[in-house]
């Protein structure tokens, strides 16, 4: 189906029909208080996402949204803003004209606006917390652009579908919209039957009867999970073949041998203060899906959806920056990822539930004292999925590389894998003919220096002397 033919299906609905797809189908996108900040028309189109935050330096800086707006080339943009401050402005009229004159159909604000009359004035539509005339200027700065972003505890990806009226917002995931729209238009047309039976004389206590309902809601019911149940079949994730192969060339090796490798390649990779919950017997390797974890928002967002997106054979990696006071992972976690072939979780964090983890074998590796019992629901919140995230002093990106066994964590940029698993097994080699050699009868220093062993993992050096 063409772009715009989406979005016309969309703007014949309204924020009610669509919340109401969207509840029937378990998905989260309507939010509360992010109304109309004049009496501005509907907005329908795809996220631009901005996200921003207090200003710390003083340092100049752009105009937050500058970029994003010079950088738009469609007429279907809607600029979605997150981390706004409470009272202070973060739009006003200047800028709203400059969106105006580019083509955006308007823009959502998780904060203030203020210079409201100069968007009434352009025609522009904005939604938002709440007016203000307290300027942004040098308290608040752009963070990032294109990026998820949190919006009243719904977490809003670039290019999700948006539709604001006068009852507020709702957001719709691109890859669900197909399903939303079709459920969301036969609600419509259901109340639309009912408003026509009232118009037409019928008594509303036989429209509205408990029991028609209740038939129209199993209906609705029935509806949504095909349409849930054809989604989670689309879905299941596959691995790609490149992953299997580059995760062959690590057969064999520990990561003591692929930490050796980094050093000598001069690549930070050891990742510091991430130990296994238990002694594992075998070396866990596979790609990073990589989870970032921020405070929780009011209301709070979701913790822990992004597991359907994991392929088998991935590796799991939370940067929760740290975190021993409230966990990001448990039990039903752990069941999940072993049901569909998860290789194993990484956390800057500590987990909970951990004698199921631990019967099941189910490789787990965090931070501190690695485990506790308190619950991060409303503490934490998903802050971004495979972007790149902190682990241990070592940045980690989207499918790079894990390698975790009982000594610990590293992490291989995925475009330098050849180059370390090449390393690794000279040095490996060189490690095995010096234990050869010793068991023949060689002394551990005649061993070590035939074999150049101090030299091993010096960064520039030769593998063998």
């Amino acid at each position: 189906m063409s772009e715009d033919k989406t979005l016309d299906r969309l703007a014949a609905l309204d924020t009610n029909a669509v919340s109401d797809a969207l509840d029937f189908l378990q998905l989260k996108g309507a939010t509360y208080g992010l109304r109309p900040l004049w009496d501005c028309p509907k907005i329908v189109g795809r996220a631009s996402t901005v996200k921003v935050g207090p200003k710390t330096d003083e340092a100049a800086s752009a105009h937050p949204f500058t970029p994003v707006i010079d950088a738009v080339t469609t007429d279907d943009r809607v600029l979605i803003i997150s981390g706004g401050l409470e009272g202070v402005s973060c739009w006003g009229d200047i800028i709203a004209n400059a969106s105006k004159a580019k083509g955006i159909r308007g823009t959502v604000i998780d904060g203030m606006c203020r210079d409201i009359n100069g968007s009434r004035e352009a025609g522009y539509p904005v939604y938002g917390r709440g007016v203000t005339m307290i300027s942004g200027r040098s308290r608040i700065v752009q963070l990032a652009s294109g990026t998820p972003v949190q919006m009243r505890g719904v977490t809003v990806c670039e290019g999700d579908y948006v539709i604001s009226d006068a009852c507020g917002t709702v957001f719709v995931p691109a890859g669900r919209i197909e399903d939303v729209l079709g459920l969301a238009e036969r609600i419509d047309h259901r109340e639309s039957l009912m408003i026509k039976d009232v118009q037409a004389g019928k008594p509303v206590s036989e429209v509205m009867h408990d029991a028609k309902f209740q038939a129209i809601h199993a209906e609705t019911l029935s509806v949504a999970a095909a349409s849930n149940a054809s989604y989670s079949k689309q879905m299941t994730r596959k691995a790609e073949r490149e992953d299997h192969e580059l995760v062959k060339l690590f057969a064999g090796l520990d990561s003591p041998a692929v930490s050796d490798a980094l050093d000598k390649l001069g690549i930070s990779g050891q990742v510091f203060g991430i130990l296994p919950l238990t002694n594992y017997n075998k070396v866990t390797v596979g790609p990073a899906f990589t989870v970032r974890y921020v405070p929780a928002s009011d209301p709070p967002g979701s913790v822990g959806d992004f597991i359907d997106d994991v392929a088998p054979g991935d590796i799991v990696v939370i940067d929760n920056c740290g975190r021993t006071d409230c966990t990001v992972w448990g039990d039903i976690m752990t069941q999940y990822a072993g049901l569909r072939g998860i290789a194993g979780t990484v956390i800057d964090g500590v987990c909970r539930d951990v004698n199921l983890a631990i019967g099941e074998e189910y490789p787990l590796f965090t931070a501190g004292t690695g485990r506790w019992m308190r619950t991060g629901k409303d503490r934490v919140q998903v802050g971004g999925v495979n972007e790149a995230i902190g682990l241990g002093k070592v940045q980690v990106k989207p499918r790079d590389i894990v390698i975790a066994d009982a000594n610990g964590v590293v992490v291989v940029p995925r475009d330098r894998v050849s180059d370390v698993t090449e390393v690794a097994r000279t040095i490996e080699n060189s490690e095995a003919s010096i234990r050869e050699m010793i068991n023949n009868g060689a002394t551990i220093a005649e061993a070590r220096k035939k074999l150049g062993y101090h030299t091993l993992q010096r960064r520039g050096q030769r593998a063998l002397d």
